[in-house]
């Protein structure tokens, strides 16, 4: 069963000047449960295209359609809270708050769920110790490794329990052990927990892990 579907995709950027196809006529579809990775040169239209599936940014043309549901039918606050409640993101530079504290960072996405601040932070801590950072609860994004850092966006990502992660380069600014670590992390979501989850990368022996790949180039998916 897809649980993304992605019909007839165009995504034209305009100025006065100037015309930038971004995305071109892409049709995909992403089954429940599986681990796709996203590949192509620089500037070919992956970060755009998981913007689109993200809900973060709408197409020019076509259909977005999650869990059955055409996303384009829902009003903007419909839309925040299917993507709260739906989708969790991992992205290469973290995006962590610098002036919170860890589990801050982690309960950021409950702060929009109708629950009470213990039952917040007693699902961040659970976690911060899915994610092996219990210890570092209390401590700030600065004095943390980039594999910690990256570790804790995974925590606030899934810290909301989406069906759906979208992962934006994860391992992109990490060493290669840190690298390895969090994809074990992320094949345990998926295999573990059943999580569908959709990667950007440019790392090609990552992608050979994952169930699939999809490549782009020019705005068009060419395999």
């Amino acid at each position: 069963m897809a649980i993304i579907k992605l019909q007839n995709i165009n995504k034209i950027y305009r100025t006065d000047e100037i015309e930038t196809v971004a995305l071109e006529n892409v049709n995909l579809e992403v089954e429940k449960g599986e681990f796709l990775s996203i590949m192509g040169p620089s500037g070919c239209g992956k970060s755009t295209l998981l913007n689109i599936i993200g809900l973060l940014d709408t197409p020019t043309d076509g259909t977005v359609s999650i869990n059955d549901l055409d996303t384009s039918k829902l009003s903007d606050k419909q839309l925040a809270q299917f993507r709260n409640k739906t989708l969790g993101f991992v992205f290469q530079s973290f995006h962590l708050i610098n002036s919170l504290n860890v589990l801050d960072n982690v309960m950021l996405p409950l702060l929009y769920r109708s629950m009470s601040d213990k039952e917040r932070k007693e699902a961040a801590k659970l976690m911060l110790e899915r994610v092996g950072l219990s210890h570092r609860a209390y401590h700030y994004p600065a004095q943390l490794s980039g594999g910690q850092c990256q570790r804790v966006a995974i925590a606030r990502a899934i810290v909301g329990n989406p069906e759906i992660i979208l992962a934006d380069e994860p391992t992109g600014n990490l060493d290669s052990k840190m690298g390895s670590e969090i994809m074990e992390l992320l094949h345990e979501l998926n295999i573990k927990d059943g999580r569908t989850i959709v990667m950007v990368t440019h790392n090609e022996a990552q992608a050979n892990e994952t169930s699939r790949i999809v490549r782009f180039f020019d705005g068009r998916q060419v395999e």
